[in-house]
């Protein structure tokens, strides 16, 4: 996927983005899906296709976006990413990732895929230090809440 042409990027800086704030000398972008940088070769408004790893309340998420006929800015899809308790699926993550977003450009896949690897890093980091994983553990005790008690016939 090639780079949006300079009168695009003109465009979309100064006309059609709604995300853009002004912070300082930096500027920052607040779409949900964002990397919360204002940075054109990586905006979810502007390019036809693009992939970010996102915190939902119902966990870690891969959300890509692809061009739609029903839709004009496009499709979003969201892949549930299920990270194991015990860290070691960062390498099956990365190839699904792979997968699902195989069509965003080269700038986006490398962002992407180096948001998964800190997203280990940091829960290694936590493990190490003692510290529960949030999104882990409330995976872990919504299994134990759905046992089903027994239930006692009358006689």
């Amino acid at each position: 996927m090639s780079a949006l042409s300079l009168e695009k990027k003109i465009l979309y800086s100064t006309t059609f983005c709604a995300y853009r704030e002004f912070r300082g000398n930096k500027i920052a972008c607040r779409h949900e899906f964002s990397f919360k940088i204002c940075d054109l070769d990586l905006c979810p408004i502007a390019l036809k296709y693009f992939a970010n790893i996102v915190f939902l309340p119902e966990g870690i998420t891969l959300v890509v976006k692809e061009p739609s006929e029903d839709k004009v800015a496009g499709e979003w899809k969201k892949i549930p990413l299920e990270i194991a308790p015990d860290l070691d699926n960062e390498k099956e993550l990365e190839d699904l990732i792979r997968k699902e977003a195989n069509k965003i450009n080269k700038k986006n896949m490398q962002v992407l895929l180096e948001r998964l690897h800190r997203i280990f890093e940091r829960y290694r980091f936590l493990k190490s230090k003692g510290k529960e994983l949030p999104i882990l553990q409330q995976k872990e005790m919504e299994i134990e809440s759905e046992e089903v008690p027994e239930v006692l016939e009358e006689s």
